[in-house]
C-alpha cells in the first residue's frame, strides 16, 4: 500500500452543519508519509485552512490499511485572492479557537481512504479521499485524423493565439501519455515542500551562471527561474505550451524514431483564453499581472496560464512557448470535469499517425521548425544534422 500521492475528496464537519472540500497531498520523506491537507469551505463564507500531516508509514497496517498521523502547523487561507495568510489577517478569530494540533486516523485502501480528523480546538470531522495521481495511460477522448486533416482544421477552425497546443509522443506499451507536469512524474505532491526545499537549491546552483541571475522576491522572476528549469529538463509544476501548432507537432514527433510505423502521437489543443476569462482562479490573486505570476502557495487546485520572462531562456522565444502551471496531478480528469460544469470544451485531443513522421518533419523543416531553430546552440545545430543524416 502506498499513501504518497494527491488524494481529493469530501470532509463533513461533525461539530457542526460545515461541509469541506479536501485536498491531501502527500510526499514519501524516509518512513514518513509527510505532505499538507487543504480544508475549503463549502461554500466560502469562513475561514479555511491548510495544515502540514505526517504520518510514519510504519503506522500502517499492511492488512487492513488503518492508520493514525498528526496534524500541526495551521494557517488560515484569505478568501479574497486564495492565499496563505496569518491568524493575525482575522481578528475577529479568538485565539482559543484557532487550532494548534490534530490528529488523523483513517483506513488506506488501493485508491480511497476513509477516517476522521479532530484537533485541539474540537474541530472535528470525517472524510473520504480518492487517489487523483495517476500513472496509466490517458483515457480522455481523442479523434484519429491524418495530418492533412490536422493542418485543414488548424487554418479553418482554430482562432489565432485563442488556443495553445502541446505534442506529445506514446507510451512505450502504445498507449497515450496523460497531461502530467514532470514534478507530478515523480510521484511527489506537496508543492510547499518544493518551494520550500527544492526550490532553494535550484536557485544556488542556477545563479552560478551569469546569465540567470534571479530575485526570488519578485514573482516575475519566480516563474522565469521556473521556466528556464523546466526547459532543461528539470522537474517543476509547469507544462510547456505552445501558441504553434506546428511547433507542437515536431514535439509529438521528433524523439519518435524513423524506422516506426505503427501508433499515434498527440496533439492537445487547449482553449486558454476562454479558460483565463473564466474560470481561472489565479486570476483572482493579481488581475493585471497574473499570467507573468506563479504562486507556488497557491491552495486551491488550479491548472493556469502563465506568460514567464525569458530571462536566460533563449528557447522561450523561438518555440513560441508559454506554461500551464498546475498543482494538481489528474490535469485531463479536472479539465473534464470543469467542462461538465461550464458546458464547454477546453480541451481537444488530435492522435497523429506516427507513419507520417518523415513528411511532417520534412514539411516543418521548410517552415523553418528545426531542433536548430527551435534549440539555439550546440544542441540543437547537433540534432538537426542527426535528423538529416542518420
Amino acid at each position: 500500500m502506498r499513501m504518497n500521492g494527491q488524494w481529493m475528496g469530501d470532509a463533513a464537519a461533525t461539530t457542526d452543519t460545515t461541509n469541506y472540500l479536501r485536498m491531501l497531498n502527500l510526499d514519501l520523506k524516509g518512513e514518513f508519509y509527510e505532505g499538507r491537507v487543504m480544508l475549503f469551505y463549502v461554500p466560502f463564507y469562513k475561514v479555511s485552512s491548510i495544515a502540514q500531516v505526517k504520518i510514519n508509514k510504519n503506522d500502517v497496517d499492511s492488512n487492513n490499511g488503518k492508520f493514525t498521523g498528526k496534524l500541526y502547523n495551521f494557517l488560515p487561507l484569505r478568501h479574497e485572492n486564495f492565499t496563505v495568510g496569518r491568524w493575525e489577517d482575522f481578528p475577529a478569530i479568538p485565539e482559543n479557537q484557532i487550532p494548534e494540533t490534530g490528529k488523523v486516523e483513517g483506513c488506506l485502501t488501493e485508491n480511497k481512504i476513509t477516517g476522521k480528523f479532530e484537533t485541539d480546538k474540537n474541530k472535528n470531522g470525517e472524510f473520504t479521499l480518492d487517489f487523483y495521481s495517476s500513472t496509466e495511460p490517458s483515457n480522455y477522448p481523442s479523434e484519429k485524423i491524418s495530418w492533412e486533416d490536422f493542418k485543414n482544421r488548424i487554418l479553418k477552425d482554430i482562432p489565432y493565439q485563442k488556443f495553445i497546443f502541446r505534442g506529445q509522443g506514446e507510451r512505450k506499451d502504445g498507449g497515450q501519455w496523460r497531461l502530467r507536469t514532470s514534478f507530478h512524474r515523480t510521484g511527489r505532491a506537496d508543492i510547499f515542500r518544493y518551494r520550500d526545499e527544492d526550490i532553494p537549491t535550484l536557485y544556488g546552483y542556477i545563479s552560478a551562471f551569469a546569465e540567470c541571475r534571479f530575485d526570488l522576491n519578485n514573482p516575475l522572476e519566480y516563474g522565469a527561474l521556473l521556466a528556464l528549469a523546466q526547459h532543461h529538463g528539470y522537474p517543476t509544476p509547469l507544462l510547456d505550451w505552445t501558441y504553434s501548432p506546428y511547433i507542437a507537432a515536431y514535439f509529438a514527433y521528433a524523439d519518435i524514431p524513423k524506422n516506426v510505423v505503427d501508433g499515434c502521437v498527440r496533439v492537445f489543443i487547449f482553449d486558454v483564453d476562454d479558460r483565463v476569462n473564466k474560470i481561472d482562479h489565479m486570476s483572482k490573486i493579481n488581475k493585471k499581472d497574473f499570467k507573468s505570476l506563479i504562486h507556488l502557495d497557491f491552495p486551491l487546485p488550479s491548472f493556469s496560464y502563465l506568460e514567464p520572462l525569458s530571462i536566460g531562456n533563449k528557447r522561450m522565444l523561438p518555440q513560441q512557448s508559454v506554461s500551464m502551471f498546475s498543482n494538481i496531478d489528474d490535469i485531463e480528469g479536472y479539465i473534464k470535469n470543469r467542462g461538465k460544469e461550464k458546458k464547454h470544451e477546453y480541451l481537444k485531443i488530435y492522435d497523429l499517425p506516427v507513419k507520417d513522421r518523415t513528411k511532417v518533419i520534412r514539411e516543418l523543416d521548410y517552415m523553418g521548425i528545426t531542433a536548430a531553430a527551435l534549440f539555439p546552440g550546440l544542441d540543437g545545430a547537433c540534432k538537426a544534422l542527426k535528423e538529416k543524416y542518420f
